[in-house]
């Protein structure tokens, strides 16, 4: 399994990629993306000065546009993705099938991830994508099973897949549901929304529901299943606050080290409960700060 590691500036990419990252990903205000504009991009300049950087590591990056795109933008946007091409752009993390059909359409050939904002939770899904233009991986729900995903995991249309890290990155919500808000300030409310959309609750006639938050010991087994099972790919997500991410991504690695010598599940759960058994405390988690 690699990992693959969302960046905010050239400075975060030299630090993953110097310790272990297999590829990047980074988004770019002039496309829009599901993240916050300060955790993006600003300027064409600065992501040639990106890209200029990774290739001498000889390592994939990827520019993540899974949002909706107006038609009249369509023409703008592939432009731009066949300059950022020469430069060593390698692919694009895609949401939204109209703009994926155009690029198509203009036969551009490019390196295609469908986003987790897809919500991709069965194989018909992959295949109703795979219609309209190329896919090349699916990111997976967070909320999926390793035995509901068999069918991705397993499939014969060459199609990759890349999995979150479930025991230090979960919202109990699906994604779509998700603006990503997260408070920058560590405070717990915020102007847009009064809680974090990832533990909002459901209304019903028999009262408010809340999504059950899984326990430790099911999110460490689940990632031992996707391993096992062949997910490629271990995605470690653009967070505001670099130093959650960077933490993040040691204990990852460390979590593959165990993986790659074939230890037993319980073994590896127990490991696994040692190095971070402490949820995840979003106010202070979020708080953005920059390498």
């Amino acid at each position: 399994m690699k990992i693959t590691v969302g960046i905010k500036n050239t400075k975060e990419a030299e630090f993953f990629l110097k310790n272990g990252a297999d590829e990047l990903y980074f988004g770019f205000k002039a496309l829009p993306n599901n993240r916050l504009d300060k955790e993006n991009f600003s300027s064409k300049k600065d992501v040639l000065k990106l890209l200029n950087t990774v290739s001498g590591y000889k390592k994939h990056i990827f520019i993540a546009m899974n949002d909706f795109y107006s038609e009249k933008y369509f023409s703008d946007v592939l432009k731009l993705l066949i300059e950022l091409k020469k430069y060593g752009l390698y692919g694009a993390i895609i949401k939204d099938p109209a703009l994926l059909s155009y690029l198509n359409d203009k036969k551009f050939d490019f390196y295609f991830i469908l986003s987790t904002l897809s919500n991709t939770f069965n194989y018909h899904s992959v295949k109703f994508y795979k219609s309209i233009g190329k896919i090349n991986r699916v990111v997976l729900p967070m909320q999926m099973t390793a035995e509901n995903a068999y069918n991705f995991l397993n499939n014969n249309d060459n199609i990759e897949t890349e999995v979150f890290c479930q025991p230090f990155y979960w919202g109990v919500n699906i994604d779509s549901s998700c603006s990503l808000p997260c408070p920058q300030t560590g405070k717990r409310k915020t102007l847009k929304f009064s809680d974090y959309p990832c533990l909002f609750k459901y209304e019903s006639n028999k009262g408010d529901f809340y999504m059950p938050m899984p326990g430790p010991h099911y999110l460490l087994s689940t990632f031992y299943d996707y391993y096992t099972l062949g997910a490629n790919y271990v995605k470690i997500a653009r967070w505001p606050n670099t130093l959650r991410q960077i933490d993040l991504f040691l204990k990852v690695k460390y979590l593959l080290k165990l993986l790659n010598k074939g230890i037993k599940k319980k073994e590896f759960i127990s490991l696994g409960l040692d190095i971070d058994s402490k949820p995840i405390y979003y106010g202070q988690s979020f708080t953005f700060k920059s390498y």
